[in-house]
């Protein structure tokens, strides 16, 4: 995947005239993060934006406990929104972001891209509506970590997971550990959860890997 490839992805490349195509390759460099690569860390200066081709970079919030809790993830056609929002705010990263699997991405230096949000509209309404989406899933988070029972979110995660974006999988190769850092919990409690759903029907678990047995009855947790 070239940088023509990855920028295709995105509305505000896409569509416009063939000048502003060829602004947007000479400011593009195209990068490469292996899981497990860090996007940024906590504290880092915003030094530029990137725009996701395909893989996927988890951004996370860390406590001094060492607990973590998963904001959101960053795929493809898609860019990390705290990144853009401290480049044009100036601020340091608040959060800290890695890759989860292989990410082939484009980076913008941060004073190009405050040039293009200040004069293209294009590019604005893609940081608006990329903005009104993830505080709808900030949002959604924030009302299941308060309101909802952690049987319930479990549910959900194992639910979304099996969907794997509308291509159906009946294993998931995941953690006790991993499932508790995506969810803000604790591995005690997910492993005691999932020994629930065990016993009822809904799944099956072994060491680093969850088989689904009875989404119905997984499902009556939602």
């Amino acid at each position: 995947m070239d940088k023509s490839d990855i920028l295709q992805k995105y509305c505000f490349y896409a569509h416009a005239p063939l000048a502003a195509r060829q602004k947007f390759d000479r400011a593009a460099t195209q990068v490469e993060l292996n899981p497990g690569d860090f996007y940024f860390h906590e504290g880092d200066a915003c030094t530029h934006v990137a725009l996701v081709g395909n893989g996927s970079i988890r951004v996370y919030k860390a406590g001094e406990s060492g607990r973590e809790i998963t904001l959101y993830h960053v795929r493809a056609g898609e860019t990390c929104i705290l990144t853009a929002s401290c480049v044009l705010a100036g601020m340091s990263y608040p959060a800290a972001a890695v890759a989860e699997s292989q990410t082939d991405a484009v980076i913008f230096p941060a004073p190009v891209f405050r040039d293009w949000v200040a004069s293209m509209a294009t590019v604005r309404d893609f940081v608006f509506q990329t903005l009104a989406t993830r505080m709808a899933d900030l949002m959604a988070l924030v009302e299941e970590i308060t309101f909802n029972k952690m049987d319930k979110r479990l549910a959900e995660y194992l639910c979304q997971r099996f969907e794997n974006e509308g291509r159906p999988i009946t294993v998931l190769h995941v953690t006790h550990e991993q499932i508790a850092t995506e969810l803000g919990s604790a591995r005690e409690v997910v492993s005691r959860l999932l020994k629930e759903f065990e016993r009822l029907g809904a799944i099956e678990v072994a060491r680093g890997r969850i088989r689904l047995r009875n989404e119905a009855t997984l499902r009556q947790f939602l």
